[in-house]
C-alpha cells in the first residue's frame, strides 16, 4: 500500500473545536498520518524528520503560522539535495485564524474534504520560494508595523475575536512612533518610510488582494513602501486596490523588485508569512536557491 500522506496539525490553530477538528481530519479519504504538535516550532522539527524520511508531501493543518512553520523544515532538507533530485512538496489545510496562503492557491478552505481531495490529487504546481536573510516564505513579509502587530496578537486574542484581533492590535501599534524604514536596492535611489509591506502574491493578511500586480511565479516581490504612517496613506493604499494599482500615489511606493535590503532605525521586528521570523536589520530579500512545490 501506498504510505499516507503525513498531515502535521497545530492544535492551537483550532482554537476550541480541537477535538472535533482532529475526527474531521482522521476520517478524511485517503486517511492520513496525522502528527499532532505540543509545542511552538515543533511543526518545523517533524517536517524536516518527515522530508529526510523520504516523503514526497507533507500538508500543514492550521494558518499561515503553521504553514511557514513546516515550509522551514521542508526547505531544510530540500537546500541540501543535489540538482535533479526529487524536492519534498508542500500542502495546506487551512484551519487557522487567517489562511492567506491557502486563498492566493485559491484552496477551497470552507471545505476540508475538497481541499484535501485537492491536496491528495498527485496535482503540483510551481511557485516562487523567497528568503529574508536565513527564513523562507512563500506567501508575505514585513518589517516594523505589521510584525508588531503579529508580536502584540495573542492567541487567545484570536481564539475570542478571530481577524478582529489583528485590527485591535494595530490600533495599539499605531499610538506607537513607528521606525524609520530604508529600502536599498542596487542601482536605485533608496526608498524611506515607516511601513513596508511585501508580497509574493496577491493577498495580504485576508481576501483583499493589496498586491494587484503580483504573481506568485514572475520570480519578483511586490513591495509597498509608506513614506509615512497617517489615515492619508492607508487612504491611498484603499485606492489602489480598488483601482488595481498605486500608480501615481503621493505617499507610497510600489515597486516590483527580485532582491533588496531593508533596515530599520531604531530596530524593528521581521515576520514572514505571518510569523515573527527575528528582530533586528538589515533583512535582506531574494529569492532561494530552488523553487517550492505545492500540492493541490
Amino acid at each position: 500500500m501506498p504510505a499516507r500522506i503525513p498531515v502535521i496539525l497545530n492544535p492551537a490553530a483550532r482554537s476550541t473545536h480541537a477535538a472535533a477538528r482532529e475526527k474531521v481530519l482522521r476520517a478524511l479519504t485517503p486517511e492520513p498520518e496525522l502528527v499532532v504538535t505540543e509545542s511552538p516550532g515543533q511543526a518545523t522539527e517533524i517536517a524536516e524528520k518527515l522530508a529526510r524520511e523520504g516523503h514526497t508531501l507533507i500538508v500543514a493543518a492550521g494558518g499561515d503560522g503553521t504553514m511557514n512553520e513546516v515550509l522551514q523544515g521542508i526547505c531544510r532538507v530540500n537546500a541540501e539535495r543535489a540538482p535533479g533530485e526529487k524536492h519534498t512538496a508542500l500542502g495546506v489545510l487551512p484551519l487557522g485564524t487567517m489562511n492567506v496562503f491557502s486563498l492566493e492557491l485559491g484552496l477551497p478552505s470552507q471545505d476540508i474534504a475538497a481541499c484535501w481531495a485537492q491536496i491528495s490529487s498527485g496535482r503540483l504546481k510551481e511557485v516562487d520560494l523567497w528568503m529574508a536573510n536565513d527564513q523562507y516564505f512563500v506567501q508575505l513579509a514585513g518589517v516594523g508595523f505589521d510584525a508588531e502587530i503579529i508580536q502584540e496578537t495573542t492567541w487567545e486574542s484570536k481564539k475570542r475575536f478571530g481577524p478582529l484581533s489583528y485590527v485591535m492590535s494595530a490600533m495599539q501599534v499605531l499610538t506607537r512612533k513607528p521606525p524609520v524604514l530604508t529600502v536599498t536596492v542596487e542601482g536605485r535611489p533608496a526608498m524611506h518610510g515607516s511601513v513596508v509591506l511585501i508580497g509574493a502574491g496577491k493577498h495580504y493578511g485576508g481576501p483583499v488582494a493589496v498586491f494587484p500586480k503580483a504573481c506568485n511565479q514572475d520570480g519578483l516581490l511586490d513591495v509597498l513602501v509608506f513614506r509615512g504612517l497617517g489615515g492619508w496613506e492607508f487612504a491611498q493604499m484603499l485606492r489602489g486596490i480598488l483601482e488595481g494599482g498605486y500608480e501615481p500615489a503621493e505617499d507610497l511606493d510600489y515597486v516590483q523588485l527580485r532582491e533588496f535590503t531593508v533596515t530599520a532605525d531604531p530596530e524593528a521586528p521581521l515576520e514572514v508569512d505571518g510569523e515573527l521570523a527575528g528582530f533586528g536589520t538589515p533583512v535582506v530579500f531574494k529569492p532561494a536557491p530552488f523553487k517550492m512545490q505545492v500540492a493541490g
